[in-house]
């Protein structure tokens, strides 16, 4: 995946290689939805020489590993089969290359053990660490890797977004292309004009719209909802309003940010029950 964004980072990261002055452990961060992970997918294809190939996380390939986080964490064993992997010379490629995919994910005996990785670099092994929140990462990691941070550039990412309905979603995800792009694949449409609905055709209707929020992702929902109500709230969101930064306003953002923690930290969490009780208060909120 080309993303044009990215130019600017590959143009220098292109420099280093070719004059052998890449670092050997790399730490690519961006915000979410703009490509860390694809970056580090494109530097470690070009660090093992291989072209032409869909995706580097599921290459066979001997002198490739690909780390991404399992149910949510990055583990320790996986961390240190890496100090195994990066003994030896490249069996195939010029290289070898290590990516960790969202390696703030890293849980402290993990973080740990990749730290005495990067204390004693292999000659002839790249890390890269990929990141959406690279300042979750320890100062120990941070300190001991070359960051290169990819740049927002929201033109470029709407003339590279051709999907209509994702270009669409661009407002629900602060201009992230990618989280836009996924969003339209799941079919969601602008929370502007599903939170514009609620309320107004009667409780079947409103039913209807808990079915296909219910349907979503429920994390994304929140924190879309959340922007969409910021830019209620400055009178930018067609259709809803401009909603009064009140008390009643403040309680439900404290309601949205329960609803939030409920959905990515409980397993037990009712989320209908919950969803329902959202809708309820935002009609309560925009009829008032």
């Amino acid at each position: 995946m080309n993303l044009p964004w990215h130019e600017v980072s590959k143009a220098s990261l292109r420099v280093a290689i070719e004059a052998g002055r890449l670092p050997h452990a790399l730490l690519l961060s961006a915000y979410p939805g703009w490509g860390a992970a694809v970056l580090g997918e494109w530097l470690a294809l070009t660090v093992i020489a291989v072209q032409g190939v869909p995706e580097a996380r599921r290459l066979a390939h001997p002198d490739l590993r690909w780390l991404a986080p399992e149910k949510g964490v990055i583990p320790v064993d996986a961390i240190r089969r890496l100090r195994d992997f990066s003994v030896g010379a490249a069996r195939m490629a010029p290289a070898k290359a290590v990516v960790l995919e969202d390696a703030d994910r890293m849980n402290v005996n993990a973080a740990n053990a990749l730290l005495k990785t990067l204390e004693e670099p292999s000659a002839n092994t790249y890390l890269i660490l990929t990141s959406q929140r690279a300042g979750a990462l320890p100062p120990t990691i941070r300190s001991r890797c070359q960051k290169v941070a990819i740049a927002r550039n929201a033109q470029a990412a709407k003339t590279w977004l051709t999907d209509a309905k994702a270009r669409r979603l661009l407002d629900d995800y602060d201009g992230a292309p990618l989280l836009a792009l996924a969003g339209a694949k799941d079919g969601e449409r602008p929370m502007a004009e599903l939170l514009g609905e609620l309320g107004r055709g009667g409780r079947e209707r409103t039913a209807a719209l808990v079915e296909e929020m219910l349907a979503l992702d429920s994390a994304r929902l929140s924190a879309r909802w959340a922007r969409c109500l910021v830019n209620a709230m400055g009178g930018s969101a067609p259709g809803l309003g401009r909603a009064a930064a009140d008390r009643r306003t403040f309680a439900f953002i404290d309601e949205l940010q329960w609803f939030h923690l409920q959905v990515v930290v409980s397993s037990s969490a009712n989320v209908r029950l919950l969803l329902e009780r959202l809708c309820h208060r935002w009609c309560s909120l925009v009829a008032g």
